[in-house]
């Protein structure tokens, strides 16, 4: 009998080991608060209302956490439906003359629902709108875990590397999923779409690999990334990253799986943010923006005389984006390698080869220029 049942103890670890691991849940942080509460009641409303506010510091630490740029406009309040669980881990009773209650109770937020939030609202991530960035993620092969939860990891560290630097982090799915079919090609046109809405594309296919390492579970977040300028279209930076990490027995694959697609999202993050403050990316490959108008009275043969001038002569100009032809005034684009003093130089210098175009007369202001 007791040989039966070890063989049966045997087989059933076996098959805890080698069942595949259940779907990770919704991606969710936990913060531990500290509370304190008048007690003027009974012991039971005290702690109702402790709970409460510690519902409302959890939610700011992650805003601040997560959200930093956004601390002082997204109040999330104290709702119920921005958290996945709570626990009092305990509770005192103290005080001589006002008795007040003191807990430490654990929130679990969800991340998910806030996320719903500010898709509602159409909020963005991001305080600077000059450095706007649309990142997108797919997944790949997953080996362990649910593909949702593991993207929303990346995405969030991701967002806070970027937004750190100031960047305007566009990653909401309804704006971006026309475009994961450029993940795994090298035709970036699509990308033409997104002219005017922001500066980079950056693209990232996320696989997850599951394997056991002795009495422990290893886990692999990776991912293959590439960016893209919106206005050129050029792929300026492409690279891998390996978010590595270990979980021991008898815990929970989610505890592996989530630690795994922290570290790779903060790695991905790192290497995204330092290509795109890479001084040969931004201004020798890129250049830097400027907005220039040419009042053409609406003729769409002076225009077109300008816009063929643009793309054939000048030295350091990267790319030319028209808007508003033939309509009174031209306005365009100009990615140019140098400061616009040199750049409106440049433009006077082949302007007085033509009669039509000499007549033009530039008037700087700020990135913009308007030649009246």
């Amino acid at each position: 009998m007791k040989k039966a049942l070890l063989v049966l103890f045997i087989l059933l670890g076996l098959v805890a080991v080698l069942m595949p691991a259940a779907p990770a849940a919704a991606e969710t942080r936990n913060y531990t608060e500290t509370v304190t509460v008048p007690l003027s009641g009974d012991e039971y409303s005290a702690l109702v209302a402790a709970k409460q506010k510690a519902k409302e510091q959890g939610l700011a630490h992650y805003v601040k956490e997560v959200y930093s740029d956004r601390t002082e406009t997204l109040n999330l309040g104290g709702e119920d439906k921005y958290i996945s669980d709570l626990k009092v881990l305990n509770s005192k009773v103290g005080g001589f003359i006002s008795k007040e209650l003191t807990a430490t109770i654990r929130i679990t937020i969800n991340e998910e629902e806030v996320r719903a939030y500010l898709k509602r609202q159409g909020a963005v991530a991001g305080k600077n709108e000059e450095k706007r960035v649309f990142v997108v993620l797919i997944p790949g092969k997953m080996d362990s875990g649910d593909a949702d939860a593991i993207l929303d990891s990346v995405r969030a560290e991701v967002r806070k590397v970027l937004t750190a630097a100031e960047f305007t982090v566009i990653d909401s799915e309804d704006q971006t999923k026309r475009l994961e079919s450029l993940v795994d090609g090298k035709d970036f046109s699509m990308v033409g779409q997104l002219e005017g809405l922001g500066e980079w594309l950056i693209l990232g296919k996320v696989e997850m690999q599951a394997s056991k390492d002795g009495s422990m579970s290893a886990f692999h977040t990776l991912i293959t990334g590439k960016a893209v300028a919106i206005s050129s279209r050029d792929l300026l930076w492409e690279d891998n990253v390996d978010g590595f990490a270990r979980s021991k027995a008898g815990e929970p694959p989610l505890v592996g799986l989530r630690s795994s697609s922290i570290n790779g999202g903060k790695e991905f993050g790192k290497k995204v943010l330092s290509a795109l403050q890479t001084k040969t990316l931004t201004a020798e490959r890129r250049g830097s923006r400027y907005e220039v108008a040419f009042n053409t009275g609406g003729n769409y043969k002076l225009e077109r005389k300008i816009v063929k001038l643009l793309k054939e002569g000048i030295a350091g100009l990267k790319n030319v984006s028209e808007k508003n032809r033939g309509k009174g005034s031209m306005m365009v684009d100009l990615y140019y390698v140098g400061k616009i003093s040199d750049l409106v130089d440049l433009l006077i210098d082949n302007f007085e080869k033509d009669p039509e175009l000499k007549k033009f007369n530039p008037q700087i202001e700020g990135n913009k220029v308007s030649f009246q």
